[in-house]
């Protein structure tokens, strides 16, 4: 099987962990770093179409990243002034693609653009840095306005906000705003006439009100009228879609709709609105399910994957006075790891979605896991950045394993999320950011450069931290590596020499 992808950007969850995955008897193609972008810089959109047309022949399927096609990438996107007639021109080789192979499986996603809460421009236009929380707001109360909901207090922080914003930068986001949303619903016409098979609408940084939820509303009403449900989805994502829509290709092309079972660390869980997501978890968890190709089951034993969620009532900073009560008193670790291990035993595939926290792994689970010999008995795992970053990352892996059976690329995954998720994200970045930055004049949006310093104080960090927590994990690796691939902290990219 040959897979044609172009993800969404440069950086390692979506241009590395695709090629990292455990073998599946597919070939995949991705387009030469040099053609990528490189975070605020686009690509070049000419030279990744040259390259598309050139190898989309004799393809079994594509997954696309139109934000990638369109604007050069995910913060492009958000910085861009193309016109709409370019977007549109731009958008017209997609249907050249499938003209040239209309036997492949054609998969697109495209994002509605995101509206973060805090007043930062690394990866928005520069004046995000100093009226990004006031666009935001600007975007939640006139939405719960128009909702009726608005109180009193609201609406005299709206005036101020109004009267703050200067109308050269509120015009500049809303007309991008704009301008991306209708390329959006007329990409769509492309699931609606059927150019493509399949259609995610990934939400980036999302929330109950605001911007981002008004748009969705637009392209909700769009799909409803067009009655177009079962060939899209509409969700909480972003870095982890092209994994999902992999799944998603392997999984067509076998026949094989996989069966997932979902067991939550709370009877509340499912019910938790996670940071950065709009929705609750349990309905966010059955659209990745849907969009891998899968289908949610309610019984151990008819189920081909586990889908095993760690999440408390609610998501909270560790520090959080209300932590213990939450996470200790309102699930259960104790029930979640023994349904682990009975589930391994019963032979099923098993996939640990570590989302109790936002960012990194949960180490008093990987220590009860650990503890029980379970860390490298399970299929998938992840635990970094945003709750959908994980589930989606977690599902491709599982559905891969279940195809493929590849167990030195299950190991080797595994311990690269280990590693990543729970060295890096959940105890060497916060370390190496309060105890190195600031004696070399840095901070966390500003390391010096891919591989300097901060890279190397990175990888010995995490080499350390795990050989001292989890010995079992760094008997089966040697040197560690690290690049930080946006010269920040956010994100790293860790090699591992795995043992043989």
């Amino acid at each position: 099987m040959k897979i044609v992808m172009v993800p969404l950007d440069e950086r390692p969850c979506n241009y590395s962990y695709p090629s990292m995955m455990p073998a599946a008897d597919y070939e995949l193609l991705l387009p030469p770093m040099e053609l990528m972008g490189r975070k605020k810089e686009p690509a070049d959109f000419c030279a990744l179409s040259r390259w598309l047309l050139e190898n989309i022949v004799g393809a079994d399927a594509c997954i696309l990243s139109l934000d990638t096609l369109l604007y050069g990438g995910i913060v492009p996107s958000r910085l861009h002034h193309h016109t709409e007639e370019e977007l549109f021109r731009r958008a017209a080789l997609v249907r050249e693609l499938r003209r040239r192979n209309p036997a492949m499986k054609l998969y697109l996603f495209q994002l509605i653009m995101r509206c973060p809460n805090y007043s930062l421009s690394d990866e928005e236009p520069d004046y995000y840095a100093d009226y990004g929380r006031e666009l935001h707001l600007l975007g939640r109360y006139r939405h719960k306005k128009s909702l009726g909901i608005l109180t009193e207090e609201e609406a005299r922080e709206l005036k101020e906000i109004e009267a703050k914003i200067p109308e050269d930068v509120l015009s500049d986001f809303l007309s991008r705003r704009e301008k991306n949303l209708n390329v959006l619903l007329s990409d769509l016409e492309m699931i609606k006439d059927g150019t493509a098979d399949f259609f995610i609408v990934p939400q980036d940084d999302a929330a109950v009100y605001g911007f981002t939820t008004m748009d969705q509303a637009r392209v909700r009403g769009f799909l409803k009228a067009n009655s177009l449900h079962l060939r899209t989805a509409m969700y909480p994502s972003a870095d982890d879609t092209g994994l999902i829509l992999l799944a998603r290709a392997v999984a067509e092309k076998r026949g094989i709709r996989p069966k997932v079972f979902v067991h939550y660390a709370s009877v509340r869980a499912e019910l938790c609105v996670p940071w950065f997501e709009d929705r609750p978890l349990g309905e966010t968890v059955k659209y990745h399910i849907l969009s891998m190709g899968g289908i949610q089951v309610y019984s151990l034993a008819e189920a081909d994957i586990i889908l095993a969620v760690n999440m408390a009532p609610q998501m909270l900073h560790e520090d959080d006075p209300a932590y213990p009560m939450t996470y200790d008193v309102g699930r259960n670790l104790a029930e979640f790891t023994n349904f682990i291990a009975y589930a391994l035993r019963a032979g099923k595939t098993v996939a640990l979605a570590d989302v109790a926290a936002c960012n990194g792994s949960d180490r008093e689970l990987l220590h009860l896991l650990d503890s029980e010999d379970l860390l490298l008995k399970l299929h998938a795992y992840a635990g970094w950045n945003t709750s959908s970053n994980t589930i989606g990352t977690c599902l491709c892996q599982a559905a891969l394993v279940l195809f493929g059976g590849d167990e030195k690329g299950r190991i080797s995954f595994l311990l690269h999320r280990y590693y990543e998720d729970m060295g890096y994200m959940g105890y060497v970045r916060k370390d190496v950011t309060d105890s190195f930055l600031p004696s070399r004049g840095l901070d966390y949006f500003h390391a010096d450069g891919k591989r300097g310093e901060v890279a190397k104080r990175v990888a010995a960090g995490v080499e350390a931290y795990m050989g001292a927590e989890f010995p079992s994990l760094a008997a089966h690796v040697g040197r560690v590596d690290a690049e930080m691939p946006w010269e920040r902290m956010f994100e790293t990219k860790l090699t591992l020499k795995v043992k043989e």
